[in-house]
C-alpha cells in the first residue's frame, strides 16, 4: 500500500491559531505533500456544511457549526443533526484506510463510533489539557470540571488502537491518568526551513516601536491566564529598576486588555510592547531581532512558540512545568524558573544578559537541539505508525 487515505478528524483547524489547529493544519498539508489522500472533518466557521478542496488534493469537509464566543475565543459547538451518520456518508465516500483523531469531542466521539461500525483502525493524538478551558469557568468549580473533563477523554482514547502525543510529559500525564491503549511520543515538528536565523529588517523596529538598541525579550501565544504573562510582566518591572530592557508581548486573547492595565500600573509604558496578532513575516522578524524568549506558559504538552524560537536561535527562559523542560535544558539553551514566583524570573533574566558569550552559545545550542523535532521526522514517524496499526488491524 503505497499510498494512505487518512482521515484527519478536529475540532479545531486553520484559520484557528492555536496549538493543536496549526499541528493537524500542517500534518495535514504535509500528508498531501507526501502523496497521501488526505480528507479533514473539522468545524465550519460558518453556518453551514462547506467542502473545501486545496490545490495539493486536501479536502477538508466543514461541519456547520457556531461559535462559543464570548465563553470560548475559538472553539466552535458542532450544531448538525446526525453528526454520526454525516460522517459514516464521509467515510463511505472517502474510504479510510485509518482514522486520525485529535479531539475527545463531538467529532471525535462521531469518528470512533464510525470506525467501529465499519472496523477502521482509529488513533488519536492529545492535545487536551482542562488548563486550557477551565480558566473560562468560575474557579471554585475548575477542580471538578478538570476530573470530569478527564474521565471523558478517558472515555474515548481508551477505545482507540494508539494514541500519541507530544512530549514524554504529555505521555506519562495521560497514562498517570489511567489511559490503557498503546502510546508514543511524536514531536508535534517544527519546519525548519520556514524559521531560522533571519537578518532583521530594520523597518520593523519602527512599524512597532521597538527600540533597536535596547534587549528584547520576546513571548508569543494567546494572551491567556494559562500563559502566565503577568509573571513576564512583573519579571520586567523588576528587572528594569537595574537595567534597560524590553519585553515584546506578540498575540491577542480575552486578557489582552487587563494585561496592558497591569502594564501601565506597573510604569512600563514603551517597554511592554504588545503588538496584537501579527502577519507570518513580521513574526519571523521577532524571533530574529529579539536576544531572548520566554516560555511562560503553564500548560503547555511541547510548546510550539519556543519551538519556533529555538530553530530561530533564541536562547529560552522557560517555565519549569509540564513538558517545557525536555525542550530547554537549564544552563545549556537557557534557564528554567519557577511558575509563581517573578523574583526567579527577574533573576534570570538579568543572568541570562550578563554574559555574552554564554547567550551566543545558549543560542547555538538551541539551534543544536532543536533538530530533532524537524517535522520531516513528524511525518515519517506517522506514515510509519499509520502502516503499522492498518497491517496489524
Amino acid at each position: 500500500m503505497k499510498q494512505l487515505r487518512v482521515l484527519l478528524a478536529s475540532e479545531t483547524y486553520p484559520p484557528d491559531t492555536n496549538g493543536a489547529a496549526i499541528f493537524v493544519g500542517r500534518l495535514a498539508d504535509d500528508l498531501a505533500q507526501a502523496g497521501h489522500e488526505i480528507m479533514v472533518v473539522a468545524p465550519s466557521t460558518k453556518f453551514k456544511d462547506e467542502i473545501q478542496k486545496e490545490n495539493n488534493g486536501l479536502t477538508v469537509f466543514r461541519i456547520r457549526s457556531i461559535s462559543l464566543k464570548p465563553i470560548h475565543p475559538y472553539f466552535r459547538a458542532i450544531f448538525r443533526i446526525n453528526l454520526t451518520e454525516g460522517i459514516n456518508a464521509i467515510a463511505d465516500d472517502f474510504k479510510p484506510h485509518i482514522i486520525h483523531i485529535h479531539n475527545h469531542f463531538l467529532i471525535g466521539r462521531a469518528c470512533l463510533a464510525v470506525a467501529k461500525k465499519k472496523n477502521i483502525p482509529i488513533i488519536g493524538t492529545n492535545h487536551f489539557m482542562p488548563d486550557n478551558l477551565t480558566e473560562y469557568f468560575p474557579k471554585a468549580t475548575e477542580k471538578t470540571i478538570s476530573e470530569y473533563m478527564w474521565k471523558d477523554f478517558l472515555k474515548v482514547y481508551n477505545q482507540l488502537a494508539y494514541v500519541t502525543a507530544p512530549s514524554q510529559a504529555a505521555v506519562k500525564m495521560i497514562r498517570d491518568l489511567d489511559l490503557t491503549v498503546p502510546t508514543e511520543v511524536i514531536s508535534n515538528g517544527i519546519d525548519l526551513s520556514k524559521f531560522f536565523p533571519k537578518k532583521v529588517d530594520k523597518e520593523i523596529y519602527k512599524k512597532y516601536n521597538i527600540a533597536s538598541h535596547i534587549p528584547a525579550f520576546l513571548f508569543v501565544g494567546r494572551l491567556e491566564k494559562d500563559k502566565n504573562i503577568d509573571l513576564i510582566l512583573k519579571g520586567l518591572a523588576i528587572i528594569l529598576k537595574k537595567q534597560r530592557i524590553q519585553a515584546i508581548i506578540v498575540g491577542k486573547g480575552r486578557d489582552e486588555n487587563r494585561l496592558k492595565r497591569l502594564a501601565d500600573k506597573l510604569n512600563l509604558q514603551g517597554r511592554a510592547i504588545f503588538t496584537g496578532r501579527v502577519p507570518g513575516d513580521d513574526l519571523q522578524q521577532f524571533y530574529s531581532l529579539a536576544d531572548v524568549y520566554i516560555g511562560s506558559g503553564t500548560a503547555e504538552l511541547q510548546g510550539l512558540a519556543v519551538m519556533e524560537a529555538m530553530a530561530s536561535g533564541l536562547p529560552v527562559l522557560a517555565v519549569n512545568a509540564v513538558a517545557l523542560p525536555e525542550l530547554v535544558k537549564d544552563g545549556v539553551n537557557g534557564y528554567l524558573f519557577a511558575a509563581d514566583d517573578e523574583n526567579d524570573l527577574a533573576d534570570k533574566m538579568s543572568k541570562i544578559l550578563s554574559d555574552k558569550s554564554k547567550l551566543k552559545s545558549m543560542a547555538a545550542q538551541s539551534l543544536c537541539l532543536i533538530q530533532a523535532h524537524d517535522k520531516k521526522n513528524t511525518i515519517k514517524q506517522f506514515i510509519c505508525l499509520y502502516r503499522k496499526i492498518i497491517s496489524s488491524h
